[in-house]
């Protein structure tokens, strides 16, 4: 019987030790993602430069286990070092602070007499939640200035606290659900969390790794293209490339030959990048089998309407649609699926009860309690910030309900990467209810909450649910792994908005050229837009939403009655998207060959072959990584291994 009064200890030091990178950590992501726009880490299911530092410290703490084996991190402190470092990326990253705070300067500085946007916005945007100081605002664009000068230090410090706080509470009440859900996922049904299998290997059995051949030889091929690809950037005439990634080759072209409707395709990419194949040999076949395929069907979808010409007809991102409704599909059927887990938490709420899980015991009561008090400050926010008190329950609501189908999606799918662009609370309320029939202060909301809902791949919460899945495994203490991350977000959101703001006022040339890139996407193409040319509600959008939501509800029972389709739900929702372009045919090869090793050799034969494929994920990041790193140093845009 397992003993869960014994714990692994997660001490002191380790925490400090993960505040003390988080700072190195927000300003290589910033560097290489806002800056030089080289490499994307936090776009990626994976973040590389989170398992860069991992590796690093994994092998310091091997040479001090050798000097003072008391002194060394036990595994259960490196996969909270791990998940503290992975938070922090989350929220400096592309689809959070990136966006975050160019919002909050975008609405004076994009603003020119030919858009009219001083008075267009006027009275609609919730200026106390944004930057107003004409004088901040140009030099931060313009550079060669100093953020610690009075004028510009005082114009942010207030949004930024303000921010940081919605931020973290907006994470912390994801975090409470995760909770909820845990047991539920890890224990009763057994999800496969493919995407933490490679931390948890180099924290808990990196001599394994080491002195596997396998391992090696995946390491070696995958690094060496890598490294080949790297010194081609540098000097194309000495070094040859292998192109692997999807801007390198592209069969859109074909498609264009071929007239209507096969023109509309669209851009279909080919790449076969190392550590995507590496990656996609850890999800489970029958998702690795419906990504592929519902990629492909997705692209069959556009042809079909192209050819009886009804495209025109329709809203432009009504694939984007039918995925939102897939993934709430998924959140409502994780809600019935664990209907009778649900029911012993909310005993456990009421009596107090604990539920014992790996080395720790979970406190329902607490995660209800903090949900609940998070969801009325978020509420409480959205009210503050012009949204009418309704619609910021159900805008809170849906985006919880995203949130919790992203984290499912990766706890049993495990995809190498995920998006779901420009999907969030705000656009489905203009989408289903039309612009006109909203009032300017909740359309200037939801302009400015574009800013956490642009997109959702490196989504806290998935991380976060991840990083207690680590805890379990290494039997760490759930309450102090759900400590390291609050802290991780916490302090990785004020070193994001620092770095951000430090980097371009010191900066020749002024914020970096995302800063106007998504300014532009919330205000001008969406909030001006939403203003100037009001419309109303389109029954197809409805329609796209609930066939999306319809279709991941029924098809469990499509399966019971035909038990043989290889299948799956959530393989619909997560094929859809953008990013699955670029990783759908490295999908294809990793089912393919993890079809062909399980077919002729079994369980025993994957068992030994996945070190070589975890070593395909290591050479293309150790190698890859380093690459970005020496973008930052030499402040040259060189190789960019993933996108």
């Amino acid at each position: 019987m397992s003993d869960f009064t014994q714990p692994n200890p997660i001490r002191l030091r380790c925490i400090l030790l993960g505040l003390l990178l988080i700072p190195f950590n927000a300003y290589w992501v910033f560097q290489i993602e806002g800056f030089w726009l080289a490499g994307w880490p936090t776009t990626i299911s994976l973040f590389f430069n989170v398992v860069l530092i991992l590796i690093a410290v994994t092998l310091l703490n091997a040479v001090v286990k050798l000097i003072s084996p008391a002194f060394a991190l036990n595994p259960a402190e490196l996969v909270t070092l791990y998940a503290m470092l992975c938070m922090s990326s989350a929220v400096t990253g592309l689809d959070f602070v990136m966006v975050v705070l160019p919002l909050l300067a975008h609405h004076v500085h994009g603003a020119t007499v030919e858009n009219n946007w001083a008075n267009l916005f006027e009275g609609k945007l919730p200026l106390h939640l944004l930057v107003t100081s004409q004088e901040a605002i140009s030099n931060f664009y313009e550079g060669n200035s100093s953020l610690y000068q009075p004028e510009n230090f005082q114009a942010w410090i207030a949004p930024v606290l303000i921010w940081t706080g919605f931020l973290t509470t907006l994470i912390f009440t994801t975090m409470c659900l995760n909770i909820i859900f845990l047991k539920e996922w890890t224990q009763n049904e057994r999800l496969a969390f493919p995407i933490v299998e490679l931390p948890l290997a180099i924290a808990t059995r990196p001599k394994e790794l080491c002195w596997n051949a396998r391992f090696f030889w995946g390491l070696l091929i995958a690094g060496s293209i890598t490294m080949l690809n790297g010194l081609n950037s540098l000097d194309p005439e000495l070094y040859p490339a292998i192109p692997i990634r999807a801007y390198d080759l592209d069969l859109s072209s074909l498609f264009k030959d071929l007239g209507t409707p096969w023109n509309a395709v669209g851009w279909f990419p080919i790449s076969w990048y190392p550590c995507v194949i590496g990656l996609s040999f850890l999800m489970p076949l029958d998702l690795m089998f419906s990504c592929w395929v519902f990629f492909l069907f997705w692209k069959l979808e556009q042809v079909f309407f192209a050819w009886t010409g009804v495209t025109p007809m329709l809203p432009k991102d009504y694939i984007t649609q039918q995925a939102t409704g897939s993934y709430l599909a998924i959140t409502a059927g994780a809600i019935w699926i664990g209907r009778d887990h649900l029911k012993r938490v909310l005993h456990g709420v009421i009596h107090g009860h604990k539920e014992d899980l790996g080395g720790s015991r979970l406190n329902y009561r607490f995660a209800f309690l903090g949900s609940t008090t998070g969801f009325i400050a978020l509420v409480a926010f959205g009210i503050w910030a012009g949204i009418s008190p309704m619609l910021s329950i159900i805008y809170f609501i849906i985006y919880m309900g995203l949130s919790m189908g992203i984290a499912r999606m990766r706890a049993t799918c495990g995809p190498p990467a995920h998006d779901l662009h420009f999907a969030g609370p705000g656009q489905i309320f203009v989408n289903i209810v039309g612009s006109e029939n909203l009032d300017g202060n909740n359309l200037g909301a939801f302009a400015l909450f574009f800013g956490f809902n642009r997109a959702y791949r490196g989504h806290p919460t998935a991380h976060s649910v991840e990083g207690f899945r680590l805890a379990e495994q290494t039997r760490g203490s759930m309450r102090t792994m759900f400590i390291a991350q609050l802290l991780g977000v916490l302090f990785g959101c004020l070193c994001a908005f620092w770095v951000f703001l430090h980097v371009s006022y010191e900066s020749q040339t002024g914020a970096p050229s995302i800063t106007w890139s998504r300014g532009y996407e919330a205000y001008g193409i969406r909030l001006q837009k939403w203003l100037s040319v009001p419309e109303g509600a389109n029954p197809l959008s409805w329609l796209f939403y609930a066939s999306g939501f319809l279709t991941v509800t029924l098809m469990p029972l499509l399966k019971l009655k035909f038990p043989g389709l290889p299948f799956h739900p959530i393989g619909l929702a997560v094929s859809s998207s953008w990013s699955m372009h670029l990783v759908w045919l490295p999908i294809m090869i990793g089912w393919a060959c993890k079809t062909s090793i399980v077919k002729y050799t079994g369980g025993s034969g994957y068992r030994r072959c996945l070190p070589f494929f975890m070593g395909l994920i290591v050479g293309d990041y150790v190698v890859g990584g380093l690459w970005t790193m020496a973008t930052w140093i030499l402040g040259k845009r060189l190789y960019s291994f993933w996108y």
